[in-house]
């Protein structure tokens, strides 16, 4: 399983690039809107991959964000949800936008992304229910943390409860404190 890439970007299109990596290989990954506006052809740069093989595909999807990552990766849960609308989501809300959206119940900001409708975003709020963000108990830095502990499985009260009683103010610190107090 390929979990990052590093080398240099070869060919860039809005949503795909092509990284030459230094052995001389090139792979052909798929980027959110956001990512590839980051991205400058002939720069060098680490994107993690989630990785999606099917009888008759083998794709690379990259990102510059460990949340995005989450985000896109916990879509794909959804039942009807596949790769394309996935990276649409990616391409279209913020990571925090997203679990806003989650947190109130909001249809209307998830139909703003080409290829849902209005069955598709109770779905998804439906589904990924368990992962909506309590916009009361928490900032941008503990939304964040929240989303990254909760794709290591713990359950959204424990982690809300958690990270109230925590005090770093920078996102990985945050997330090490928790992980402490989570065991």
């Amino acid at each position: 399983m390929v979990v990052a890439i590093e080398g240099v970007i070869s060919k860039k299109e809005p949503t795909f690039v092509v990284i030459k990596c230094t052995s001389g290989v090139s792979y052909g990954v798929f980027v959110s809107l956001f990512c590839s506006s980051s991205l400058n052809l002939g720069s060098k740069t680490e994107l993690l991959i989630t990785q999606i093989i099917k009888e008759d595909s083998n794709k690379f999807f990259g990102f510059l964000d460990k949340n995005e990552q989450i985000m896109f990766e916990s879509l794909l849960k959804v039942n009807g949800v596949g790769t394309s609308t996935a990276m649409a989501v990616c391409s279209t809300l913020t990571v925090n936008d997203f679990y806003k959206a989650l947190g109130s119940n909001d249809e209307s900001v998830l139909k703003k992304v080409p290829g849902i409708g209005a069955k598709s975003a109770k779905r998804i709020i439906i589904e990924l229910g368990d992962k909506k963000l309590n916009l009361a108990q928490g900032d941008e830095l503990n939304s964040q943390a929240l989303a990254a502990l909760l794709s290591l499985g713990f359950k959204q009260d424990k982690i809300l409860q958690t990270l109230a009683t925590c005090e770093s103010k920078e996102l990985s610190t945050l997330i090490k404190e928790a992980l402490k107090k989570l065991s």
